[in-house]
């Protein structure tokens, strides 16, 4: 669910950034264009580097440093090797746990100390971008984590 939730609106914000842009070239050269354009195309690039986060490590396309549990693997421990790939996960859950909570902290502030911006769109909203797209990567990551804990037992 999660997974074709982020694909789905993925494609969805890239082409309105592709749109968007476009849009407001082709105004440009009519001596016009959107005011509102620019900054919602860069809160949408903000969308869509969660939303790409949330892919790659549901898909264990992310970036991450594996070496121990190589070596460990290719010398024959395997368990041992599972067992790093599960503390992994679990500092990875933790660690976008506290960024989540650090991330609600912050809208909190904004909502309470921000103001309406671009289109009158209060930033406290604009900053809850933040939050969200790290609970999407937390929910893959607690997945990857039970997938690591089902391999670990079976």
């Amino acid at each position: 669910m999660v997974e074709s939730f982020s694909r789905v609106s993925l494609v969805v914000c890239l082409i309105m950034m592709l749109g968007l842009t476009l849009l407001n070239i082709v105004l440009r050269w009519c001596g016009s264009s959107l005011l509102w354009a620019e900054p919602l195309v860069r809160h949408l690039v903000f969308v869509c580097a969660f939303l790409g986060g949330a892919l790659a490590t549901g898909s264990g396309h992310h970036i991450r440093i594996d070496l121990i549990s190589r070596i460990l693997e290719s010398r024959g421990y395997q368990t041992l090797g599972r067992v790093v790939e599960i503390v992994v996960s679990l500092f990875a859950v933790l660690v976008l746990g506290w960024l989540i909570y650090a991330g609600y902290s912050l809208v909190q502030i904004e909502f309470q100390f921000g103001k309406p911006s671009f289109l009158d769109i209060h930033s406290g909203f604009l900053v809850a971008i933040i939050p969200v797209g790290l609970a999407l990567i937390g929910i893959r990551y607690l997945f990857l984590l039970v997938k690591h804990l089902m391999k670990f037992e079976g």
